[in-house]
Protein backbone atom coordinates (compact mmCIF):
# COMPACT_ATOMS: atom_id res chain seq x y z
CA UNK A 1 0.00 0.00 0.00
CA UNK A 2 1.51 3.34 -1.11
CA UNK A 3 2.81 6.17 1.60
CA UNK A 4 0.60 9.07 1.27
CA UNK A 5 2.76 11.89 1.41
CA UNK A 6 2.25 14.65 4.38
CA UNK A 7 0.26 18.03 3.48
CA UNK A 8 3.08 20.95 3.37
CA UNK A 9 1.45 23.82 4.99
CA UNK A 10 2.70 27.47 4.07
CA UNK A 11 2.37 29.38 7.35
CA UNK A 12 0.82 32.77 6.48
CA UNK A 13 4.75 34.34 7.92
CA UNK A 14 5.94 32.52 5.55
CA UNK A 15 3.79 33.83 2.55
CA UNK A 16 4.62 37.43 3.91
CA UNK A 17 8.47 36.77 3.44
CA UNK A 18 8.23 35.18 0.28
CA UNK A 19 5.89 38.02 -0.87
CA UNK A 20 8.41 40.26 0.23
CA UNK A 21 11.22 38.58 -1.43
CA UNK A 22 9.70 38.55 -4.64
CA UNK A 23 9.23 42.40 -4.69
CA UNK A 24 12.45 43.00 -3.60
CA UNK A 25 13.89 40.98 -6.37
CA UNK A 26 11.25 42.65 -9.03
CA UNK A 27 12.09 45.99 -7.83
CA UNK A 28 16.15 45.42 -8.50
CA UNK A 29 15.34 43.90 -11.67
CA UNK A 30 13.46 47.33 -11.99
CA UNK A 31 16.18 49.27 -10.94
CA UNK A 32 19.21 47.11 -12.91
CA UNK A 33 17.02 47.77 -16.11
CA UNK A 34 16.34 51.58 -15.39
CA UNK A 35 19.99 51.81 -14.77
CA UNK A 36 21.11 49.88 -18.09
CA UNK A 37 18.71 52.07 -20.05
CA UNK A 38 20.07 55.50 -18.64
CA UNK A 39 24.04 53.92 -19.00
CA UNK A 40 22.65 53.10 -23.12
CA UNK A 41 20.95 56.44 -23.47
CA UNK A 42 24.42 58.08 -21.86
CA UNK A 43 26.36 56.72 -24.40
CA UNK A 44 23.84 56.96 -27.39
CA UNK A 45 24.26 60.92 -26.89
CA UNK A 46 28.03 61.13 -27.51
CA UNK A 47 27.43 58.10 -30.25
CA UNK A 48 24.68 59.60 -32.35
CA UNK A 49 26.71 63.50 -32.34
CA UNK A 50 29.68 61.43 -33.52
CA UNK A 51 27.79 59.55 -35.69
CA UNK A 52 25.61 62.76 -36.93
CA UNK A 53 28.85 64.50 -37.56
CA UNK A 54 31.39 62.52 -38.35
CA UNK A 55 29.62 59.21 -40.41
CA UNK A 56 26.51 60.56 -41.71
CA UNK A 57 27.35 63.44 -43.71
CA UNK A 58 30.79 61.91 -45.62
CA UNK A 59 28.34 59.60 -46.60
CA UNK A 60 25.87 61.96 -48.07
CA UNK A 61 25.35 61.99 -51.44
CA UNK A 62 25.40 65.08 -53.48
CA UNK A 63 25.57 63.71 -56.82
CA UNK A 64 24.11 61.56 -58.82
CA UNK A 65 24.14 60.82 -62.65
CA UNK A 66 22.34 57.85 -63.66
CA UNK A 67 24.20 54.95 -61.17
CA UNK A 68 26.92 56.74 -60.50
CA UNK A 69 26.93 58.34 -57.40
CA UNK A 70 29.34 61.21 -55.06
CA UNK A 71 29.17 61.69 -51.72
CA UNK A 72 29.87 64.94 -49.88
CA UNK A 73 33.21 62.87 -47.98
CA UNK A 74 34.69 62.41 -51.93
CA UNK A 75 33.86 66.55 -52.53
CA UNK A 76 35.77 67.30 -48.97
CA UNK A 77 39.26 65.01 -49.37
CA UNK A 78 39.25 66.09 -53.14
CA UNK A 79 39.32 69.92 -52.33
CA UNK A 80 41.66 69.23 -49.51
CA UNK A 81 44.10 67.30 -51.64
CA UNK A 82 43.74 70.22 -54.00
CA UNK A 83 45.10 72.60 -51.25
CA UNK A 84 47.37 70.03 -50.05
CA UNK A 85 49.15 70.43 -53.89
CA UNK A 86 49.68 74.40 -53.67
CA UNK A 87 46.28 75.40 -55.28
CA UNK A 88 44.70 78.37 -54.56
CA UNK A 89 41.24 76.72 -53.68
CA UNK A 90 37.96 79.07 -53.61
CA UNK A 91 35.08 78.04 -51.34
CA UNK A 92 32.98 80.24 -53.01
CA UNK A 93 33.00 78.47 -56.42
CA UNK A 94 35.37 75.48 -56.41
CA UNK A 95 33.11 73.28 -55.15
CA UNK A 96 30.54 73.60 -57.50
CA UNK A 97 32.82 73.54 -60.47
CA UNK A 98 33.78 70.36 -58.76
CA UNK A 99 30.21 69.13 -59.19
CA UNK A 100 29.57 70.54 -62.69
CA UNK A 101 32.69 68.55 -63.51
CA UNK A 102 31.85 65.34 -62.03
CA UNK A 103 28.60 65.47 -63.57
CA UNK A 104 30.18 66.24 -67.27
CA UNK A 105 32.25 63.20 -66.94
CA UNK A 106 29.69 61.03 -65.86
CA UNK A 107 27.91 62.24 -69.54
CA UNK A 108 30.97 62.84 -71.39
CA UNK A 109 32.20 58.95 -70.51
CA UNK A 110 28.49 57.46 -71.02
CA UNK A 111 27.87 59.14 -74.40
CA UNK A 112 31.80 58.55 -75.66
CA UNK A 113 30.75 54.59 -75.45
CA UNK A 114 27.31 55.09 -76.91
CA UNK A 115 29.29 56.59 -79.84
CA UNK A 116 31.99 54.00 -79.79
CA UNK A 117 34.57 55.69 -78.35
CA UNK A 118 37.27 55.13 -75.37
CA UNK A 119 40.48 54.55 -74.43
CA UNK A 120 42.76 51.68 -73.66
CA UNK A 121 44.34 51.17 -70.47
CA UNK A 122 47.47 51.79 -71.83
CA UNK A 123 46.86 55.34 -73.15
CA UNK A 124 45.45 55.90 -69.61
CA UNK A 125 49.38 54.32 -68.43
CA UNK A 126 51.29 56.43 -70.41
CA UNK A 127 49.57 59.68 -69.32
CA UNK A 128 49.57 59.40 -65.77
CA UNK A 129 53.44 58.62 -66.60
CA UNK A 130 53.12 61.87 -68.59
CA UNK A 131 51.26 63.88 -65.86
CA UNK A 132 53.55 62.39 -62.80
CA UNK A 133 57.38 62.70 -64.78
CA UNK A 134 56.66 64.79 -67.88
CA UNK A 135 57.44 64.33 -71.51
CA UNK A 136 60.83 66.01 -71.71
CA UNK A 137 63.22 64.60 -74.11
CA UNK A 138 66.29 64.03 -71.35
CA UNK A 139 64.15 61.60 -70.18
CA UNK A 140 65.64 59.23 -72.48
CA UNK A 141 69.23 59.65 -70.73
CA UNK A 142 67.76 57.76 -67.96
CA UNK A 143 68.08 54.28 -67.65
CA UNK A 144 64.51 52.89 -67.76
CA UNK A 145 64.53 51.09 -64.40
CA UNK A 146 65.49 54.05 -62.43
CA UNK A 147 63.20 55.88 -64.52
CA UNK A 148 60.44 53.39 -63.17
CA UNK A 149 61.89 53.90 -59.83
CA UNK A 150 61.14 57.32 -59.94
CA UNK A 151 57.76 57.37 -61.34
CA UNK A 152 56.58 54.64 -58.65
CA UNK A 153 57.64 56.94 -55.88
CA UNK A 154 56.37 60.18 -57.49
CA UNK A 155 53.21 58.90 -58.22
CA UNK A 156 53.14 57.27 -54.50
CA UNK A 157 53.58 60.76 -53.16
CA UNK A 158 50.88 62.42 -55.75
CA UNK A 159 48.06 60.35 -54.15
CA UNK A 160 49.24 60.60 -50.50
CA UNK A 161 49.17 64.15 -51.28
CA UNK A 162 46.08 64.71 -52.80
CA UNK A 163 43.88 62.08 -51.07
CA UNK A 164 43.12 59.92 -54.01
CA UNK A 165 43.25 56.52 -54.82
CA UNK A 166 44.69 55.08 -57.51
CA UNK A 167 41.71 53.92 -59.18
CA UNK A 168 39.66 57.32 -58.75
CA UNK A 169 42.87 59.28 -60.21
CA UNK A 170 42.80 57.07 -63.38
CA UNK A 171 39.07 57.92 -63.29
CA UNK A 172 39.89 61.89 -64.00
CA UNK A 173 42.38 61.11 -66.09
CA UNK A 174 40.16 58.61 -68.16
CA UNK A 175 37.48 61.47 -68.47
CA UNK A 176 40.26 64.01 -69.32
CA UNK A 177 41.16 61.72 -72.59
CA UNK A 178 37.74 60.88 -73.68
CA UNK A 179 36.82 64.38 -73.67
CA UNK A 180 39.92 64.90 -76.17
CA UNK A 181 38.54 62.35 -78.14
CA UNK A 182 35.23 63.38 -78.18
CA UNK A 183 36.61 66.90 -78.73
CA UNK A 184 38.80 65.83 -82.28
CA UNK A 185 35.33 63.81 -83.08
CA UNK A 186 33.06 66.88 -82.95
CA UNK A 187 35.64 69.04 -84.34
CA UNK A 188 35.72 67.14 -87.73
CA UNK A 189 32.01 68.13 -88.72
CA UNK A 190 33.76 72.29 -88.38
CA UNK A 191 34.12 74.15 -91.77
CA UNK A 192 37.37 76.02 -92.75
CA UNK A 193 35.81 79.34 -92.19
CA UNK A 194 32.71 80.94 -90.85
CA UNK A 195 31.54 84.61 -90.27
CA UNK A 196 33.77 86.63 -87.76
CA UNK A 197 33.72 89.86 -86.06
CA UNK A 198 36.58 91.90 -85.29
CA UNK A 199 35.64 92.76 -81.62
CA UNK A 200 36.48 94.43 -78.25
CA UNK A 201 35.21 94.01 -74.85
CA UNK A 202 35.14 94.99 -71.32
CA UNK A 203 34.93 92.51 -68.75
CA UNK A 204 33.96 92.92 -65.09
CA UNK A 205 34.07 89.84 -62.81
CA UNK A 206 30.90 89.76 -60.08
CA UNK A 207 33.86 89.31 -57.30
CA UNK A 208 30.93 87.57 -55.49
CA UNK A 209 33.53 85.09 -54.07
CA UNK A 210 35.55 88.13 -52.30
CA UNK A 211 32.21 88.97 -50.49
CA UNK A 212 29.08 91.41 -50.45
CA UNK A 213 31.06 94.66 -50.24
CA UNK A 214 33.53 92.98 -53.50
CA UNK A 215 30.00 92.50 -55.29
CA UNK A 216 28.73 95.94 -54.33
CA UNK A 217 32.00 97.66 -55.51
CA UNK A 218 31.40 95.17 -58.98
CA UNK A 219 27.96 96.45 -59.46
CA UNK A 220 28.96 100.08 -59.25
CA UNK A 221 31.73 99.53 -61.15
CA UNK A 222 29.23 97.97 -63.94
CA UNK A 223 27.09 101.01 -63.58
CA UNK A 224 30.29 103.31 -63.74
CA UNK A 225 30.78 101.95 -67.37
CA UNK A 226 27.68 102.01 -68.81
CA UNK A 227 27.13 105.48 -67.53
CA UNK A 228 30.56 106.23 -69.22
CA UNK A 229 30.05 104.39 -72.83
CA UNK A 230 26.60 106.04 -72.81
CA UNK A 231 28.07 109.61 -72.62
CA UNK A 232 30.05 108.45 -75.64
CA UNK A 233 33.10 108.10 -73.78
CA UNK A 234 36.20 105.95 -76.10
CA UNK A 235 35.57 102.42 -75.61
CA UNK A 236 39.50 101.92 -75.56
CA UNK A 237 39.96 104.04 -72.56
CA UNK A 238 37.28 103.20 -70.12
CA UNK A 239 38.05 98.66 -71.07
CA UNK A 240 42.09 99.84 -70.50
CA UNK A 241 41.19 101.58 -66.96
CA UNK A 242 38.02 99.25 -65.90
CA UNK A 243 38.39 95.79 -67.56
CA UNK A 244 39.24 92.77 -65.14
CA UNK A 245 40.66 91.17 -68.59
CA UNK A 246 43.95 92.79 -68.25
CA UNK A 247 44.88 90.84 -70.84
CA UNK A 248 42.94 92.62 -74.00
CA UNK A 249 42.95 95.97 -71.14
CA UNK A 250 45.78 97.02 -72.09
CA UNK A 251 45.26 97.04 -75.94
CA UNK A 252 42.04 98.73 -75.14
CA UNK A 253 40.06 95.65 -74.43
CA UNK A 254 40.94 94.57 -78.33
CA UNK A 255 39.93 90.69 -78.46
CA UNK A 256 40.40 90.16 -82.02
CA UNK A 257 38.59 88.22 -84.35
CA UNK A 258 35.81 85.90 -83.32
CA UNK A 259 33.84 83.36 -85.22
CA UNK A 260 30.45 83.23 -84.63
CA UNK A 261 29.47 80.18 -82.35
CA UNK A 262 32.52 80.50 -80.14
CA UNK A 263 30.83 81.89 -77.14
CA UNK A 264 27.66 80.61 -76.90
CA UNK A 265 24.74 82.53 -75.54
CA UNK A 266 27.02 85.76 -75.94
CA UNK A 267 26.96 85.30 -79.64
CA UNK A 268 23.86 86.74 -80.29
CA UNK A 269 24.23 89.87 -78.57
CA UNK A 270 28.03 90.45 -80.41
CA UNK A 271 26.77 89.21 -84.01
CA UNK A 272 23.91 91.67 -83.77
CA UNK A 273 25.50 94.84 -83.13
CA UNK A 274 26.30 96.72 -86.23
CA UNK A 275 30.14 98.25 -87.04
CA UNK A 276 30.97 100.72 -84.26
CA UNK A 277 28.02 99.88 -82.29
CA UNK A 278 29.03 99.74 -78.60
CA UNK A 279 26.30 97.26 -76.75
CA UNK A 280 24.36 97.48 -73.11
CA UNK A 281 25.61 95.48 -70.37
CA UNK A 282 25.49 91.57 -70.78
CA UNK A 283 25.24 89.74 -67.29
CA UNK A 284 25.96 85.90 -66.98
CA UNK A 285 26.48 86.22 -63.18
CA UNK A 286 30.07 85.84 -63.32
CA UNK A 287 31.14 88.35 -65.51
CA UNK A 288 29.31 91.70 -66.95
CA UNK A 289 30.48 92.20 -70.47
CA UNK A 290 30.13 95.26 -72.67
CA UNK A 291 31.25 94.73 -76.66
CA UNK A 292 32.07 96.64 -79.64
CA UNK A 293 32.57 95.43 -83.48
CA UNK A 294 34.97 97.10 -85.49
CA UNK A 295 34.77 94.80 -88.71
CA UNK A 296 32.90 91.54 -89.72
CA UNK A 297 33.55 89.45 -92.31
CA UNK A 298 31.13 86.79 -93.79
CA UNK A 299 33.23 83.81 -95.07
CA UNK A 300 36.61 84.28 -92.79
CA UNK A 301 39.27 81.53 -93.00
CA UNK A 302 39.56 80.16 -89.40
CA UNK A 303 42.81 79.71 -87.95
CA UNK A 304 43.90 76.66 -85.48
CA UNK A 305 43.08 78.60 -82.23
CA UNK A 306 39.79 79.40 -83.23
CA UNK A 307 39.28 75.89 -84.21
CA UNK A 308 40.43 74.75 -80.65
CA UNK A 309 37.68 77.64 -79.51
CA UNK A 310 35.03 76.16 -82.04
CA UNK A 311 36.15 72.05 -80.75
CA UNK A 312 35.52 73.03 -76.97
CA UNK A 313 31.93 74.80 -78.27
CA UNK A 314 31.07 72.07 -80.21
CA UNK A 315 31.85 69.80 -77.05
CA UNK A 316 29.85 72.27 -74.49
CA UNK A 317 27.00 72.16 -77.04
CA UNK A 318 26.79 68.58 -77.37
CA UNK A 319 27.23 68.25 -73.44
CA UNK A 320 24.04 70.41 -72.85
CA UNK A 321 22.13 68.49 -75.50
CA UNK A 322 23.12 65.43 -74.24
CA UNK A 323 22.29 66.01 -70.26
CA UNK A 324 18.93 65.17 -71.11
CA UNK A 325 19.40 61.82 -71.73
CA UNK A 326 20.83 60.62 -68.15
CA UNK A 327 18.93 60.66 -64.41
CA UNK A 328 21.01 63.43 -62.79
CA UNK A 329 20.00 64.19 -59.85
CA UNK A 330 22.24 66.84 -57.00
CA UNK A 331 21.86 67.66 -53.13
CA UNK A 332 24.19 69.84 -52.54
CA UNK A 333 22.96 73.12 -51.00
CA UNK A 334 23.76 75.63 -48.21
CA UNK A 335 21.67 78.27 -45.52
CA UNK A 336 18.76 78.15 -43.15
CA UNK A 337 15.80 76.42 -44.62
CA UNK A 338 16.19 73.66 -43.17
CA UNK A 339 15.80 71.06 -45.96
CA UNK A 340 17.42 67.94 -46.91
CA UNK A 341 19.72 70.09 -49.40
CA UNK A 342 20.24 72.86 -47.64
CA UNK A 343 23.38 71.76 -45.06
CA UNK A 344 26.05 69.99 -47.28
CA UNK A 345 27.67 73.07 -48.09
CA UNK A 346 28.04 74.89 -44.98
CA UNK A 347 29.61 71.71 -43.89
CA UNK A 348 32.32 71.14 -46.61
CA UNK A 349 33.11 74.65 -45.94
CA UNK A 350 33.49 73.88 -42.31
CA UNK A 351 35.35 70.87 -42.54
CA UNK A 352 37.69 72.14 -45.41
CA UNK A 353 38.37 75.81 -43.39
CA UNK A 354 39.47 73.10 -39.81
CA UNK A 355 41.80 71.08 -41.63
CA UNK A 356 43.18 73.91 -43.39
CA UNK A 357 43.56 75.52 -39.76
CA UNK A 358 45.15 72.83 -38.35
Amino acid sequence: MARQRSQIIIRPSQRRQRSKLQREQAKQRALFVAGAIAILFIIAIPAYGYYANFVAPPRSVVLQVDDTKYTLGFLTKYLLGLEALGSQVSLSSEPFRLMQQLQQDEIVRSGASRIGIAVSEEAIDQEVRDRIIGRSPELAEVPPDQLDREFSEAYRQYLDTSNLSESEHRMFVEASLLRAELREYLGTSLPESARQVNMSWIVISSRAEEGEDAALAAQETVQEVALRLERGEDFATVAENFSDDRTTAVNGGEYGWLPEGTLGILDETIFALEIDQVSEAVSTGQFTYFFKVTDVEEDRALEEDQLERLRNAELQNWIAQERGNHRITSCFGGGSAGGPCDWQYDWLVRKVTEATLE
